[in-house]
């Protein structure tokens, strides 16, 4: 609970929900197999804002100093559980977003729904496990929020972009709904596999809350 309570604010919590209202609202599709593609793709962009604090939340209290002092093991507990945290809850969000498209939109259901909701979910935890963490690793390296939020969406959006078939298919992390799929192409599965890889990578490189944090706080000093 307690770690809910530092990775989730109410404000937080309100804005994701907002977020994938409006998406509903506003971005239009036809048919079902197509909110997947939609939901993975921006929980994405929403979870790098969201989750580039996971290691300073701390720092606006002076709580950081008592967690900086703890042993390294326990620091990264920590880091883990708000890792933790936070997918579930995006996760929830995606499934929740998935939902909404279906109320505001009603698009056309070509009767595969139960496999592509499925489907869809698990192509959008990869994109949440990578984009938690990849954020948090930025702001390790930078020293800066804003600039990992930065450098993120720019990844972000050329990952997305008409550039991004230019590369491996293992490296093509938004694949997943491409034209190819319905004659039964499964190529962007490498590129879900390498964002499962990535992120574990970063998470990996984060290391400990107390180095973040003393960094962070020498920087407002």
């Amino acid at each position: 609970m307690k770690e809910i309570k530092i990775c989730l604010p109410p404000y937080k919590m309100i804005c994701a929900f907002f977020f994938i209202f409006i998406l509903a609202l506003v971005r239009g599709v036809s048919a079902a197999d197509e909110i997947g593609p939609t939901i993975d793709t921006y929980i994405a962009l929403l979870t790098l804002v969201l989750c580039a604090d996971t290691c300073y939340q701390e720092i606006p209290g002076g709580a950081w100093e008592i967690l900086a002092i703890k042993p390294g093991k326990m620091q990264r507990r920590t880091i883990m559980r708000r890792f933790a945290v936070q997918f579930v809850f995006l996760f929830c969000v995606a499934a929740a977003g998935y939902g909404m498209f279906y109320l505001l939109q009603n698009p056309y259901i070509a009767g595969k729904e139960p496999s592509q909701f499925f489907t869809a979910m698990a192509a959008t935890a990869a994109s949440i496990v990578m984009f938690e963490a990849v954020p948090v690793f930025f702001t390790k390296i930078t020293g800066s929020l804003w600039g990992s939020v930065g450098a993120s969406a720019v990844l972000w959006f050329f990952l997305i972009s008409s550039n991004a078939v230019k590369l491996p298919a293992f490296l093509q992390i938004f694949a997943f709904g491409g034209s190819n799929m319905e004659a039964g192409d499964m190529s962007w599965l490498s590129g879900k596999a390498a964002a499962l890889v990535i992120g574990a990578v970063c998470i990996w490189a984060v290391g400990d809350f107390g180095r973040h944090t003393v960094r962070k706080k020498k920087e407002r000093v």
